[in-house]
């Protein structure tokens, strides 16, 4: 018994030993670009929530300054220490945790739907003391391991899966996703709800889909973006949907003709319009001082487009985009379709909450309340798309060190 205690207690001491070289190792397979990039975007957040925050009612520009810092350095350690960790994405043990974090999230979500207050119209917050968490960030990542596992493991053929489902054999692939997303639309958080449908569609279709699937999933969504806004009329009588987020969808249509309800769109298309091209300088936003709510969340691109101009807007889209083309890029390289179908999916969560965001800014989409990644004000959002980064730097890393080793033999 003692020879045994022995052999563990030497076995921590030399795993500690080896710890500081294994990092060392580990950090010569980290993406400079990528990291330089997030920094680079992390700061100009920091600097756009402390403009953005000059008027506001719950607190001061340097208390906005201070926090935003704060999250914003905690969530490059988070991904800088998920990086470094040695994961074997294909392990069991994986598996279980991504499971295992699915399902916690799954009650995560529905404790905030059934005991969380409401904030603006929905819930989906949970309060610690002066700390709130929005479990929904963190399950869009969930999902995206979950999906990606499930579907490198098994080929995507959309009959055999129904078929699978209705004989309860693929009940648990769907099961966990499924009711996280029924709890988000039911807060009601239908920018999350659509977010998460859409990364499932997305790894769906970079699995594997016959060409008639593909036409059959963008003729449903065409159709929707028709149909839904000739309902409006009719939901609203029938008192079906929350009435404040009717008044959103007639807003994205008419926002001249809503009252209250378009102030919010006309307000950012009024930033917009005074930056022009090169913006009035950092600092000079008109719109946030008091016109536009929440001009440091939902609509800090609105300021940014008003200070910065859309020369800012278009160099903070070009950042992303790289970002983005890193990701398919090592994502087309590798062999390994868990791999390739996560890069995928985080690829395509940086471009979907974009494109909500910035579309609920410029009245392409209907406005959901959905943050623009690591620019606008939240520590939910900015641990997150920590992890999110945290993951995506160890996969790639993965691959860099198993393309050195190939170079080396």
């Amino acid at each position: 018994m003692q020879a045994v205690k022995k052999r563990r207690g030497f076995r921590l001491i030399q795993t500690i030993r080896e710890t500081p070289r294994r990092v060392k190792e580990k950090f010569k397979y980290l993406d400079l670009v990528l990291l330089l990039l997030i920094i680079g975007l992390l700061i100009l957040g920091v600097t756009m929530v402390y403009s953005a925050s000059s008027n506001m009612s719950s607190g001061t520009s340097t208390s906005f300054l201070l926090k935003q810092t704060v999250f914003s350095v905690i969530s490059v350690f988070v991904m800088l220490v998920i990086f470094s960790l040695p994961i074997d994405w294909s392990s069991k043990k994986i598996d279980r945790l991504i499971s295992l974090v699915l399902v916690g999230l799954d009650l995560f979500l529905f404790y905030a739907l059934v005991f969380g207050p409401v904030t603006s119209g929905a819930k989906g917050w949970i309060y610690i003391g002066a700390f709130a968490i929005q479990p929904v960030e963190y399950f869009k990542i969930a999902m995206i391991l979950w999906f990606a596992k499930r579907f490198a493991r098994k080929p995507v053929n959309p009959y055999k899966t129904m078929q699978g489902i209705k004989e309860r054999a693929y009940y648990k692939d769907y099961l966990a996703p499924g009711v996280g997303i029924l709890f988000t639309a039911l807060m009601p958080d239908m920018g999350g709800a659509l977010i998460l449908i859409t990364l499932v569609a997305v790894i769906f279709l970079s699995s594997g889909v016959r060409p008639f699937g593909f036409l059959i999933m963008v003729g449903l969504a065409i159709s929707a973006l028709i149909i839904v806004p000739l309902l409006v009329p009719v939901v609203d009588k029938l008192g079906m949907v929350p009435h404040y987020q009717l008044m959103r969808l007639e807003s994205y249509i008419n926002p001249w003709n809503t009252g209250d309800a378009g102030h919010q769109l006309i307000n950012s298309y009024y930033a917009l319009s005074n930056g022009g091209f090169w913006g009035r300088g950092l600092g000079n936003s008109i719109q946030k001082a008091g016109y536009l709510p929440e001009p440091n969340t939902d609509f800090i691109m609105a300021i940014v487009g008003e200070e910065l101009g859309a020369i800012g807007i278009l160099a903070i889209l070009t950042a992303f985009g790289v970002l983005i083309w890193f990701m398919v890029v090592y994502a087309v390289k590798t062999r390994n379709m868990q791999i390739r179908l996560t890069l995928y999916g985080i690829a395509a969560y940086i471009g979907i909450q974009i494109l909500v965001n910035l579309g609920g800014v410029v009245g392409l989409v209907p406005i959901t309340g959905v943050t623009f990644p690591l620019i606008s004000y939240g520590g939910s959002s900015l641990m997150s798309w920590g992890i999110t980064f945290g993951i995506a730097f160890n996969m790639i890393g993965v691959l860099k060190k198993n393309e050195s080793l190939r170079e080396r033999e």
